[in-house]
């Protein structure tokens, strides 16, 4: 909600300084004078102005801290300016201790915490909207448990896909520095002996020389242009993808947003609202914006899935019974957590895949090297045996 600066009369007649969120200014003016305060003037303070440093988005670990210990020391009887002094005074980090003090000073200032969240433009629209539920329900410190429960299994996800990864891309990248030294030195300084020998070269040979010729020749044009275009990429927010990942992508994407719609929902905000805040978490543009159209339009969140047509009837099943239940967000829950452990055991499947598939591929072209390296040297011996 907007906030307004406002100079005023106490009921007292002593001059006031205060700030007040209100939805406009009548609602503003009613709360004044139920308060007993004679307003002299009121002014609308801008909420789309922030600091440079305000722009880089907090990091999900950032965050799921801020809610852990938001909530820890909320339960612990704290004021919310009291813990939020107390994590200023105890962050290192220089981005979440601008943060900590701002959010100090607008929360003091008489804003609420949802709200002065808003303002800064660090944090997640859902992790927002999840503070703000809980605001209203006063029900804060449970719901930024929830919302640091939702972080914590995005994280873990994060984590275990890296770590499934890390060891096949470390032995790609090694091989593929081994092989173009290979191709790039020892293959050109072997062969020009043979050259100066006079002897002809043999065919593997004559075709790794070739290779040898494009990788020196292109090898700069092509890093040029692999940084341009991930540059371009990062820019206009594109991600490679591998088609053979598409069915893992979906199940990633069906975990993550329907995790987050069922830890809002139980926070207490409404359907509508928790979908549209789940569209960040979702990379197709526009899917989640259609679904709670079709909400507000009054058709059942099963029939919305149903008519969009990008899920899969095992879902729109489960929905429709959560629905007809009474307990759709226990069922969002055990969606996202099927998905969950389809996508891990497919990471595990491609994981354990990867490793012999690359040794097989980074054997056959270093034993092609090595072939063509050693052939030349077969004909020197056959030179010096002459």
């Amino acid at each position: 909600m907007p906030l307004y600066k406002i100079a005023a009369y106490d009921p007292k007649g002593n001059h006031k300084n205060l700030r007040r969120e209100a939805a406009n200014e009548d609602e503003l003016l009613k709360g004044l004078s139920l308060d007993g305060y004679i307003p002299i003037s009121i002014k609308a303070e801008s909420e789309n102005v922030h600091d440079a440093r305000r722009v880089k988005k907090l990091s999900a670990d950032n965050q799921h801290m801020f809610c852990t210990m938001l909530s820890a020391f909320l339960e612990s009887g704290l004021s919310l300016t009291e813990v939020l002094g107390i994590l200023q005074k105890q962050t290192r980090d220089k981005q979440l201790l601008f943060v900590y003090s701002s959010l100090r000073e607008s929360v003091e200032s008489g804003r609420s915490l949802a709200s002065s969240m808003k303002t800064q433009g660090v944090f997640r629209d859902s992790i927002i909207g999840m503070v703000e539920a809980g605001e209203r329900s006063s029900t804060l410190p449970a719901v930024l448990d929830s919302a640091a429960a939702f972080l914590q299994s995005e994280i873990t996800l994060k984590r275990r896909i890296q770590s499934a990864l890390t060891y096949p891309i470390l032995m790609l990248i090694v091989g593929t520095f081994v092989v173009a030294f290979l191709v790039t030195y020892v293959v050109p300084q072997m062969t020009d002996i043979v050259v100066k020998a006079g002897r002809e070269l043999p065919l593997a040979t004559r075709a790794l020389l070739g290779i040898s010729s494009l990788v020196r020749i292109g090898a700069i044009p092509t890093v040029l242009l692999c940084a341009a275009a991930y540059i371009y990429m990062k820019r206009r927010g594109k991600k490679i993808s591998f088609p053979f990942f598409k069915g893992t992508r979906n199940l990633l994407t069906v975990s993550i947003v329907f995790s987050q719609l069922a830890t809002l929902i139980k926070s207490g905000v409404p359907l509508v609202q928790a979908i549209e805040m789940s569209e960040s978490m979702d990379p197709k543009k526009g899917r989640m914006k259609f679904l709670a159209g079709e909400v507000k339009k009054g058709y059942r969140f099963s029939q919305s899935l149903e008519r969009e047509g990008s899920f899969t009837e095992d879902v729109i099943a489960i929905v429709r019974i959560g629905e007809v239940g009474g307990n759709l967000p226990t069922c969002l829950e055990r969606i996202s957590a099927n998905a969950w452990n389809f996508v891990q055991n497919m990471m595990q499947k491609w994981s354990s895949l990867a490793e012999p598939i690359i040794i097989i591929i980074l054997g056959v072209v270093v034993g092609f090297v090595v072939l063509a390296v050693l052939l030349p040297i077969f004909n020197l011996s056959d030179i010096a045996q002459l």
